[in-house]
């Protein structure tokens, strides 16, 4: 790629078709002009060369510099948005079916992220889906972690679901430190509607060899 704005424009455009087909009652001739005008670009596109993931994100400074195995926290403010990853499907811009995840720094040890998850998301009529809700927190741990200075790897996701996640609503979602033991990284996390939590999770990271969380 040469021209991300390009790709964050195309992405976004498939977004909007996306929620479409999800939501919007269409006629049958409609749902066909849509099926023959995609397959029409997918035959002209797909037989392009492939990009990898690693290369994208070694565009990005700031990711290339973590990834190269450097400990290189964010220097925000509260309340300063982060970028964790702009390929992901949690919030990233350049994803074609993004939920659309806002991430901020809250703290030095905690991050809030926000949305308003669309109907093509949910699972139970009118609620988020159980699992999109703990790809989100996953997420908001990573995003947590990245702009702590760390590349850390889930090792397990414990989630506990209190109520039902609204769709179409602002949800928020909290990440914060709970302990640090050498490479293991203790995170804790909940979602919220309007201060009624509707979910709650821990999870355990393993920070990089290179990126002991006890080395700086």
């Amino acid at each position: 790629m040469t021209n991300w704005d390009a790709l964050a424009t195309a992405a976004a455009a498939s977004r909007r078709l996306n929620r479409c087909l999800a939501e919007t009652r269409l006629r049958d001739e409609e749902t066909n002009e849509i099926a023959t005008a995609l397959d029409k670009l997918a035959d002209k596109f797909v037989a392009g060369s492939q990009r990898d993931k690693l290369d994208d994100m070694l565009t990005r400074p700031h990711l290339a510099a973590i990834y190269n195995g450097k400990h290189t926290p964010l220097d925000l403010n509260p309340g300063d948005e982060i970028e964790f990853d702009p390929f992901s499907i949690a919030g990233g811009i350049f994803h074609p079916s993004s939920i659309g995840l806002k991430f901020f720094k809250e703290s030095n040890e905690s991050v809030l992220a926000v949305t308003s998850v669309h109907p093509m998301f949910a699972g139970p009529p009118e609620r988020v889906h159980g699992g999109i809700q703990a790809l989100i927190v996953d997420e908001v741990m990573g995003a947590l972690n990245r702009m702590r200075g760390r590349q850390a790897f889930t090792a397990y996701l414990n989630v506990n679901y209190r109520g039902p996640a609204p769709l179409n609503v602002d949800l928020s979602f909290r990440a914060w430190v709970d302990k640090i033991e050498g490479r293991k990284v203790f995170l804790k996390a909940t979602g919220q509607e309007s201060n009624k939590t509707f979910m709650d999770a821990d999870g355990l990271f393993i920070a990089r060899e290179d990126q002991n969380p006890d080395a700086n």
